[in-house]
């Protein structure tokens, strides 16, 4: 046994309606019927599926998520851990309003040409600044000026530094303001206890984390690869 691996909820205390099981055709009619995803995304998101790091990419449900987060929030103010190909950076982009300010990190500079070459094609390169480098060291770089400052935060990076992207991001972030979270249900393997690989355990810890927190409210949102939506109370 695990440690600290959730226990089965009593028969009694099971709740009587779920979520449902999403297959391939449900799936499928989810896209048809929700997803309006713009040329500039699709044409991203083909282009990136020739690599084979491709399964990194956010959905385009999620990105459709991010986006519409973004119009209801309004947030002036936006941090992003780690880019890739720049999904996720161009949902949330083309969604901010014009005087916005979006700060993507990202490792890895050919991941960030891409992106940049995609932001520049959708016009809003102007609202993003991007820095190629580690982000715990630019995010603690930040606690100095930046502390409380932001009203969004995007975390979909390495998992080895994970809970302390939580942390560093709780510091950063407003109170009041918003922090996802990607790939908390980590491909259904968080809820396997024969998976005990090191990236599996540290996502587990990150929701159990999360979950006793109190000083923040939550809903882990079984969409993509799970997305964790968190608000920071004031």
């Amino acid at each position: 046994m695990l440690p600290n691996f959730p226990k089965p909820l009593p028969e009694d205390d099971k709740p009587t309606n779920r979520t449902i099981n999403v297959d391939d055709r449900l799936y499928q009619y989810l896209v048809d019927v929700s997803v309006r995803e713009d040329d500039l995304l699709r044409a991203l998101r083909r282009e990136t599926a020739q690599y084979h790091m491709a399964r990194m990419q956010l959905s385009p449900e999620v990105g459709q998520l991010l986006a519409l987060l973004i119009k209801f929030q309004s947030p002036k103010k936006i941090l992003e851990i780690g880019v890739f190909t720049g999904y996720s950076t161009l949902s949330m982009a083309m969604a901010m309003p014009n005087n916005a300010q979006l700060i993507a990190i990202e490792k890895k500079q050919m991941w960030l040409d891409i992106a940049t070459r995609y932001l520049e094609q959708a016009g809003v390169i102007d609202r993003v600044t991007t820095y190629c480098d580690k982000a715990l060291s630019v995010m603690t770089s930040f606690l100095d000026t930046e502390r409380e400052s932001f009203d969004f935060i995007f975390i979909d990076a390495d998992k080895q530094n994970l809970l302390a992207y939580y942390q560093l991001a709780k510091q950063l972030l407003r109170p009041g303001g918003c922090l996802l979270i990607d790939n908390t249900l980590w491909w259904g393997n968080v809820a396997d206890e024969s998976f005990t690989d090191k990236d599996t355990k540290i996502v587990r810890e990150l929701n159990l984390t999360i979950h006793k927190d109190k000083d923040v409210e939550l809903s882990l949102i079984p969409i993509g690869d799970g997305l964790t939506l968190v608000r920071k109370n004031t």
